[in-house]
C-alpha cells in the first residue's frame, strides 16, 4: 500500500475523481491500492489548495557541484587516475565553475562511486612458472 507521497499524479487524480463521484474512502483506497489516510490527505489537499502535487521544497544548502560538474570531475579523474584530491580540486577550480573545497570534491567522488584503493601486490610469474602452467593446461585440456 502506497503512501500519499509515493502516489503518481494519475493515482492522485483517480482519488480526487472517485471521491467526487461519491465513492467511499475505503473503496477508493482499494481502487488505487493505498492507505485510507493517503486518500483523506490527498482529498483534503485538493479541497484546500486545488492541487494534489507532492512537490516539496528541498532542505539544506544547494549542492556546489551540479550534474555538469559531476561529468567534468569524472572526465578529470579519467584523464589521470593517480591524481590526488588536492590536484583534482586545483584542476576543477581552474575551470569556469565556482570554486569548491577539497572536502567537496572528495565527497562528490565518493557519491559517484570513485574511491581510492591500492592494487594488491602479487608476485610476478617467472619463466619456469609460465612453462609449468602451460604444461598443466595442456595436460588438462580435455
Amino acid at each position: 500500500m502506497g503512501k500519499a507521497a509515493d502516489l503518481s499524479e494519475f493515482h492522485r487524480g483517480q482519488i480526487v475523481w472517485a471521491r467526487r463521484l461519491g465513492t467511499s474512502i475505503t473503496k477508493t483506497a482499494r481502487l488505487v491500492d493505498c492507505s485510507r489516510a493517503a486518500v483523506v490527505s490527498i482529498r483534503t489537499k485538493w479541497i484546500n489548495d486545488g492541487d494534489t502535487s507532492s512537490i516539496c521544497q528541498g532542505v539544506g544548502r544547494p549542492c556546489a557541484i551540479k550534474e555538469k560538474g559531476h561529468q567534468r570531475l569524472s572526465r578529470l579523474v579519467k584523464q589521470n587516475r593517480r591524481q590526488t584530491v588536492a590536484q583534482l580540486t586545483a584542476q576543477y577550480n581552474a575551470g569556469p565553475s565556482t570554486s569548491v573545497s577539497e572536502h567537496t570534491v572528495q565527497r562528490t567522488l565518493l557519491d559517484m562511486g570513485l574511491c581510492n584503493r591500492r592494487p594488491t601486490r602479487v608476485p610476478l610469474l617467472t619463466k619456469r612458472h609460465c612453462q609449468l602452467r602451460l604444461q598443466w593446461a595442456r595436460e588438462h585440456q580435455d
